[in-house]
């Protein structure tokens, strides 16, 4: 897998994901601080130690019951996930609100991909010669509340969560998108030449360049 990121700014505050890649695992953590985001890490800290215990022990066990519908790898992200803001909300969110979180994990082995989400970024999918398809997208409360970037959705602020998860199969020259916007342009619904990270950024700040945003794209070997 190679994973490529680039940003845009405007006056409108939308703060930037942190990410952590790990290539060689087979990992890729995205997680979206909204408020004391030097706390964001202490929880990022927390979900990688986590599975790197999980991918280590194959007798680790879990307080969470697993779904069956589930590959064991969205298995572990969603159960990463619920311990995460659980983490959150007990040790820093205890007494005020200080952060919450959008997060979007992945998983991958081969062309397999798991994935276990809340909030931004967008998850989408571009096949060869096709399209742009959606495989999970939140909106955002900026949808509803004059533009300005506000998420709907996020870890940390209530003792349960439910995130959305799913596994995904992959082709070759097949590409995953993440978008952190509120926006999702029209034209990129009908691009299908392969994907590339400055044309889609002229695309979002033509139809709107007052909106902030964050773009990531994955991509098999």
């Amino acid at each position: 897998m190679k994973f490529s990121e680039r940003s845009y700014s405007s006056h409108l505050l939308r703060p930037k994901p942190l990410v952590h890649s790990d290539m060689s695992g087979g990992f890729l953590f995205i997680m979206t601080p909204w408020g004391a985001s030097e706390e964001c890490q202490r929880v990022m800290d927390f979900v990688v130690q986590h599975l790197t215990t999980v991918r280590q022990d194959q007798e680790h066990t879990s307080a969470f019951q697993k779904i069956l519908s589930l590959s064991d790898h969205a298995n572990q992200l969603r159960q990463a996930a619920l311990m995460a803001n659980d983490f959150l909300f007990r040790n820093i969110n205890s007494r005020t609100h200080e952060i919450v979180i959008e997060f979007l994990f992945l998983a991958f082995n081969r062309n397999h991909i798991s994935w276990c989400q809340l909030g931004c970024p967008h998850l989408l999918l571009k096949k060869a010669n096709q399209a742009t398809q959606p495989v999970s997208c939140f909106p955002e409360s900026s949808s509803f509340l004059q533009n300005f970037p506000l998420p709907s959705y996020y870890l940390g602020a209530e003792p349960t969560v439910a995130p959305r998860c799913g596994d995904l199969h992959l082709d070759k020259n097949d590409e995953l998108i993440l978008l952190s916007s509120n926006q999702l342009p029209k034209s990129i619904w009908t691009l299908e030449s392969k994907i590339d990270l400055e044309i889609w950024t002229d695309e979002l700040t033509q139809e709107n360049s007052s909106q902030p945003f964050w773009l990531g794209r994955l991509k098999l070997d």
